[in-house]
């Protein structure tokens, strides 16, 4: 008797079992989080699908051209109109599920271009329906991973065009668009997802909103969205500022702008000269539009002095440096003289020190000429000129001319003053 055969055919249904098993198995892969295991299992059947489907001529020649993806070469007609496309070959649900769990087996081992070639390729053995908007999401993921803004946002809108009522997928539309130049597309998303979220909006999306509205010049809406912040975050100076500042210069609501300004300087901390001194400047003018002139000037006087205490701290970093400075210049003397290699050191610890407080003056200048010295001196001395301090109108009018502003203006007003205060005035 041949016992070679029997044990020949025992071996033959062990493997035929096994690899049975072995091929079912790469979804406890999956979960378990072995990708790459899963990747050995799902080839294998792919393989074995294909090696039996080139016969007939059913194997497609290749996978979608990545640079074509990445152009956005009208995909959407080509997703939308498949059925007369070459690129739709028919309906298989078996190479659809190995090409998508394969994608996704690549995408959680970051190798990127392989998921997409096979989420291109699982699309093109399903009819798309209301399922697919996931594997159009998991691709606009990728192109978000490498950087590809232009085609993330394509298949999002993909993912969204399939599934409108996930609300998600407007979040993160307008989350992307609202950083570019598509803010009315940005809004359009971005309150379709407020509006589903009722009472439990997060705050930061009204923030959004109000940015968005701003740029497009929608300054009544962008107030709106900044006061629904602020009844969540009723203490966010930044944005109290924003909202005064913005009543104030676009929509002359100068009952909110007062407000907001008046709620936020408690608010402020100790270094936020400008902002600060910005509010009291402007409360200050909307006091004196009402003809309350002494307010506006105790407003004036409290921007006036924030402005001398940036001066002071400027002119004190100015002579910080010039210490450095000077023992800098000694150092280099010595290097020079003695070639005290051991100084060096020291003398780049200063060079280091040097460099960032020069930098922090140029930025203490910057912000301090946003306060408009010369300007809110004018504003001051014509206060002062219209309850009738005719000789602080004039000091103050000097030193509008000192700052090199309005003159020309003041020069005059001084003459006029001059003459009134000879004539008893």
């Amino acid at each position: 008797m041949n016992t070679k055969l029997p044990i020949l055919i025992t071996l033959l249904l062990l493997f035929f079992i096994s690899t049975h098993l072995f091929g079912q198995n790469y979804i406890d892969h999956i979960q378990q989080k072995k990708f790459s295991e899963a990747l050995i299992i799902i080839q294998s059947q792919l393989d074995d699908i294909y090696s039996k489907r080139s016969i007939e001529k059913l194997i497609p020649t290749s996978y979608v051209a990545i640079e074509k993806i990445e152009e956005g070469i009208d995909l959407q007609k080509i997703f939308s109109e498949r059925k007369i496309q070459p690129y739709f070959i028919e309906n298989n649900n078996t190479l659809y599920a190995l090409h998508t769990d394969a994608a996704l087996c690549y995408q959680n081992i970051y190798k990127y271009h392989e998921a997409l070639q096979h989420y291109f390729q699982a699309l093109r053995f399903t009819t798309i329906g209301e399922k697919d908007h996931t594997i159009f999401y998991s691709i606009a993921q990728i192109f978000k991973k490498i950087n590809k803004f232009n085609a993330y946002v394509f298949y999002l809108e993909e993912a969204y065009e399939i599934k409108p009522d996930n609300y998600d997928y407007s979040l993160e539309l307008s989350l992307a668009l609202s950083s570019g130049k598509s803010k009315k597309k940005a809004l359009f998303h971005l309150n379709r997802y407020i509006a589903s979220k009722g009472d439990s909006v997060p705050p930061n999306l009204y923030l959004i909103a109000a940015n968005c509205y701003e740029s497009i010049g929608d300054y009544i809406n962008a107030a709106q969205q900044y006061t629904l912040y602020l009844n969540h975050k009723p203490n966010d100076y930044a944005v109290l500022f924003a909202l005064g500042y913005l009543a104030y210069t676009k929509i002359s609501d100068m009952k909110l702008a007062y407000k907001s300004f008046i709620n936020a300087i408690p608010l402020f901390n100790e270094n936020d000269w400008v902002l600060k001194g910005l509010s009291y400047t402007m409360l200050g003018d909307i006091e004196c539009m009402d003809l309350n002139y002494k307010n506006g000037l105790e407003h004036y006087l409290q921007s006036i002095a924030i402005s001398e205490n940036m001066k002071k701290t400027m002119d004190d970093k100015k002579a910080y440096i010039h210490t450095i400075n000077d023992k800098i210049n000694a150092i280099k003397s010595t290097l020079l003289a003695n070639k005290d290699i051991a100084l060096y050191p020291q003398y780049q610890t200063l060079m280091d020190e040097l460099g960032n407080n020069q930098l922090e003056l140029r930025q203490l200048e910057h912000e301090y000429s946003k306060l408009n010295v010369g300007e809110l001196s004018f504003k001051i001395a014509v206060t002062h000129e219209n309850i009738m301090q005719f000789n602080q109108a004039i000091e103050w009018y000097n030193k509008t001319i000192a700052y090199g502003v309005k003159i020309r203006e003041s020069s005059k007003k001084i003459e006029n003053l001059q003459l009134k205060i000879s004539r008893g005035f």
